[in-house]
């Protein structure tokens, strides 16, 4: 029988399972409840994350995660499908919309493209720079002067 020597490169399922996923900012994605592995490399692709109650679960490439902690599992980048489609509030509350796209250089992300669900301005759509968020969990809250820019749908040009 073979014994394995403690090696501090070597985790088990047991390692990973359970723990918390936080976000490169800190904030918790969720518990991790799978893992993902490619049987004919043997090697793992990824993880799911129970991202709690009537959430979906997300799944997290290889690629988006920085390290397997002692507690916890560090991702390098924000996973957009977090982001798409929760409620963007304003600081005092106030629904602006739901968060539609993201506008990314790299991996970090720049702005935020909202669907207007507010009387307060005209547009379809809104941008917001990603430092005119003051929180993000269960939704956006934006910051005092976060600079909301309404965009303008472009006529159609005629040929005619």
């Amino acid at each position: 029988m073979l014994y394995l020597k403690k090696n501090s490169n070597i985790i088990t399922g047991d390692d990973i399972l359970g723990k918390e996923a936080l976000d490169p900012e800190g904030a918790i994605l969720g518990v991790v409840t799978q893992i993902h592995i490619n049987k004919k490399d043997k090697k793992i692709i990824g993880i799911t994350i129970d991202a709690g109650f009537m959430k979906p679960d997300l799944f997290i490439g290889v690629n988006y995660i920085r390290e397997f902690g002692i507690d916890t599992v560090l991702l390098k980048k924000v996973p957009v499908d977090k982001l798409k489609g929760l409620e963007v509030l304003t600081s005092h509350g106030e629904l602006i919309g739901k968060v539609q796209d993201l506008i990314m250089q790299r991996t970090r992300i720049q702005e935020i493209i909202i669907s207007n669900k507010s009387k307060k301005f005209k547009a379809k759509k809104l941008i917001i720079k990603y430092s005119g968020i003051k929180e993000i969990g269960d939704a956006i809250i934006l910051k005092k002067d976060c600079g909301i820019k309404e965009v303008e749908r472009k006529p159609i040009k005629s040929n005619f």
